[in-house]
């Protein structure tokens, strides 16, 4: 069956069924059920469907399709920020031989990743020992857990407005962010944080997801840049341990305004501070994810992922 394994970038055309397969799937993993799309009427566009609609947009090449006897056997996306390869979303359907098409989706992202100019790859694992076993032939390494916690409106209101007074912050506007100063700032914490620049991403975040943001300054340099919305907590990202407590209180805040029942963020084993805040907190852990990649870093303990698709 291996050699019968082929890959290729997805058509955009093709886009709503892989979509409608991946929302299942994720569904079907472990402490992930609530995310099962609604069938029979119409619903919100879920993260995950826009999240790929944004890759497929942007990174068309990185979004691949494994298929067998014109069957999909499984896909992943694939992209490129500055020097570093993410390779996110491996969904693998379990009729076939799971281990080849994961074989053949990974060789051919990094191939892809090798040919940008990508000299590190991570990779943010929801599925499991197979799909890490996988990465791990290819080099990468796993370095910390990614804990999704769901804490209830009120709990997060309160924890917010109580971090977010640790420093100066303020929501930012759509136009300050797109200034160059904005852009400039975004960037600088971005670099400092993961080591790569990603503006498509920030507009992203802001014009189809429809996050807010917040700038947390400290001294004399923002420090911070946090979102939330809809109920959810994050991305933010931080050049020091106190501002990026102050942006997640400035995330929670954010992401409990505009949500109807709990706040989810999914938050990095390594920031501790984080994680005791929340489950002090009355946070409930759901889920956990392997963060692998092929060298160590720094930076994720000032972070929260503001996806697992887009992390």
């Amino acid at each position: 069956m291996t050699e019968r394994v082929r890959v290729q970038p997805v058509s955009r055309a093709n886009l709503g069924p892989l979509v409608n397969t991946g929302e299942h799937l994720r569904a079907a993993v472990a402490g992930w059920q609530d995310t099962a799309p609604a069938e029979g009427r119409a619903r919100r566009p879920s993260e995950l469907s826009l999240d790929l609609a944004h890759l497929a947009h942007h990174d068309g090449d990185g979004f691949l399709v494994a298929t067998i006897d014109d069957t999909v056997a499984g896909f992943c996306t694939a992209y490129v920020r500055s020097r570093t390869l993410s390779v996110t979303g491996l969904w693998l359907l379990p009729d076939f031989d799971e281990r080849a098409v994961a074989t053949h989706l990974v060789r051919r992202a990094l191939a892809y990743g090798e040919r940008a100019g990508a000299v590190e790859a991570c990779s943010l694992v929801l599925t499991g020992a197979l799909a890490e076993g996988v990465l791990f032939r290819f080099g990468l390494r796993p370095r910390f857990p990614v804990y999704r916690i769901r804490l209830a409106l009120s709990a997060a209101r309160t924890l917010g407005n109580g971090l977010a007074r640790l420093l100066p912050g303020s929501e930012s506007t759509e136009q300050n962010l797109r200034r160059q100063t904005g852009r400039a700032d975004t960037e600088r914490i971005d670099r400092l944080c993961r080591g790569l620049a990603r503006p498509m991403d920030h507009e992203y975040w802001i014009a189809e997801r429809g996050l807010r943001v917040a700038m947390v300054r400290d001294a004399n340099r923002v420090a911070a840049y946090a979102y939330g919305g809809r109920g959810q907590c994050g991305p933010l990202a931080a050049t020091t341990s106190d501002a990026a407590m102050a942006a997640l209180g400035w995330a929670l805040k954010l992401a409990s305004e505009d949500g109807e029942d709990e706040v989810e963020i999914l938050v990095p084993g390594v920031f501790e501070a984080a994680m005791e805040h929340l489950l002090e907190a009355g946070g409930r852990c759901l889920a956990t994810a392997q963060w692998m990649s092929r060298h160590p870093g720094s930076g994720m303990e000032r972070y929260i992922l503001g996806s697992t698709t887009i992390p």
